[in-house]
């Protein structure tokens, strides 16, 4: 027996409305056509569904019968339809995210694509300042997540801790250091430094091996933004000790990486406002943020 859902939606319709042309109008078919669709679902099941007297049709015993079956199966339908409702109202909606400039521009464009294929329904904004800036937005819940350099107990907010990579020397091509297959605080006694603003903590890790190694650094730029020290160390500007996302963006223009000894770390964060708890967008981004700088690098 081979029935088809489009006759029994028929058979259905016409057994509420006890009429043809309203299940017609029902379904947004002709009436001749949901004749059709009757004729031959009694055909295939071999059993009188309806009798026709006076325009109207009345349901058979057999139709009593096998309507109860059709109406659990819908009911089946229905709730399969409303999970999927659900399904998709959770992939809807927004997904506001704030981070450093570092991951802002070479790291999350990779990731919030993968994340837009992912959750077609969400839409997605990016705000960028510094990190100090980043736990803000994020702790007064202007933002749903953050990816920034912060403390593990910053305030305001619940961190996930993801993978840490190094900090790397970055030289004007051609430089002396270039020769070497690491460069060490000792490397950069006297020479010019490009270096981020204080509040850096890799900056402060930097500051700190300098100081262990007895040497006053010779800072000739600050700011607070690695993207804006390459060029300059392109030009020729100086040397600086910088995040990894921003220097592998810019090696081979004009610049070349070497590690930086003893190392020091980059240690990005996912922040989450503390006062409301993770929803499934953001648990799901961050899982995408943390398998792509797993494999950074590689």
């Amino acid at each position: 027996m081979r029935l088809n859902l489009r006759q029994v939606e028929a058979f259905r319709a016409v057994f509420q409305t006890g009429s043809m042309t309203a299940a017609g109008e029902l379904m947004g078919i002709t009436q001749p056509a949901v004749s059709r669709l009757i004729r031959d679902l009694e055909a295939e099941t071999g059993l009188p569904l309806f009798e026709r007297a006076g325009g109207r049709v009345i349901a058979t015993p057999d139709a009593v019968a096998l309507i109860r079956e059709v109406e659990r199966s819908f009911h089946g339908l229905d709730r399969v339809a409303r999970a999927a409702a659900e399904l998709r109202h959770r992939r809807e909606g927004a997904l506001r995210i704030a981070a450093s400039v570092a991951p802002s521009f070479f790291c999350l464009p990779a990731v919030i694509r993968q994340f837009q294929i992912a959750w077609p329904g969400v839409a997605l904004s990016l705000k960028t300042g510094t990190s100090p800036e980043i736990l803000d937005l994020v702790a007064m819940q202007q933002c749903d997540l953050g990816v920034a350099v912060v403390a593990p107990d910053a305030p305001g907010v619940v961190t996930q801790a993801l993978p840490a990579h190094e900090a790397v020397c970055v030289l004007p091509e051609g430089h002396p250091l270039a020769a070497k297959d690491s460069v060490t605080a000792t490397d950069l006694d006297g020479l010019p430094l490009l270096v981020l603003s204080d509040y850096s903590h890799l900056q402060q890790q930097f500051t700190a091996q300098m100081e262990a190694a007895r040497i006053t650094s010779n800072v000739v730029f600050e700011s607070s933004f690695s993207a804006s020290l390459c060029p300059l160390i392109a030009e020729g500007a100086g040397i600086g000790v910088l995040d990894p996302l921003t220097a592998r963006a810019h090696a081979g223009r004009g610049v070349v990486l070497r590690p930086f000894r003893p190392a020091v770390t980059y240690e990005l964060k996912v922040l989450f406002p503390a006062a409301r708890p993770r929803g499934e967008r953001e648990a799901a981004f961050a899982e995408m943020l943390q398998s792509y700088l797993e494999n950074f690098g590689r």
